[in-house]
């Protein structure tokens, strides 16, 4: 049985990031304030989000597929070097000992977490579902924002204790409203069988 051909949707140069050119299941979730481009609330409002976009676009328009976007982001990841693949399987005690070391660390975890949250968001804007290992990343980043980084920060900088409970909320509504993937994307493990 021949797969129809994905067409993804890409952002163009007239109408940029907008709803017209975003998958109609990722439109119909999204807050409005999903769409600004310097919001940091927004999925592609920071600097980091916004490149994340931008090479999961250039992915599709070199002929990548969905399969490998965890790899296009991976390799993201991997070229920026910004934080050492340990701290994101530390305890909270330890990446906070971590961003207590060098004044950069903070900058640097904000930018990797924009970029697991862009990811995931920029799958679900273009193809319609979240690959499985997208989902994983952002949610474990959600969780470190949530439960790490924005105590520290309180303690830290005495910053608000809700800055970013809208970012929060509304990156979780939006990741959880994404349809299941297509079932040769789904891990066996979690499939009804």
């Amino acid at each position: 049985m021949a797969r129809s051909k994905h067409t993804p949707h890409l952002d163009s140069d007239q109408d940029g990031l907008s709803p017209a050119t975003s998958h109609p299941d990722y439109v119909a979730v999204a807050p409005e304030w999903f769409w600004s481009t310097d919001d940091p609330r927004a999925p592609f409002g920071s600097d980091d989000g916004h490149d994340t976009l931008s090479t999961l676009q250039e992915h599709f328009i070199q002929g990548g597929g969905d399969e490998h976007v965890p790899g296009c982001i991976a390799n993201l990841i991997g070229d920026w070097a910004l934080v050492p693949e340990q701290v994101w399987d530390s305890s909270a005690e330890e990446i906070t000992a971590w961003l207590d070391a060098d004044e950069n660390h903070v900058r640097f975890l904000h930018g990797e977490i924009d970029v697991y949250i862009a990811a995931a968001c920029g799958q679900f804007k273009i193809s319609g579902w979240i690959h499985p290992a997208l989902r994983f990343w952002a949610e474990r980043a959600l969780m470190l924002l949530e439960h790490v980084l924005a105590p520290w920060e309180q303690q830290t900088f005495a910053a608000d204790p809700d800055l970013y409970q809208d970012k929060l909320a509304g990156t979780r509504m939006v990741i959880q409203a994404a349809p299941e993937p297509p079932k040769r994307m789904q891990l066996r493990m979690y499939r009804g069988q």
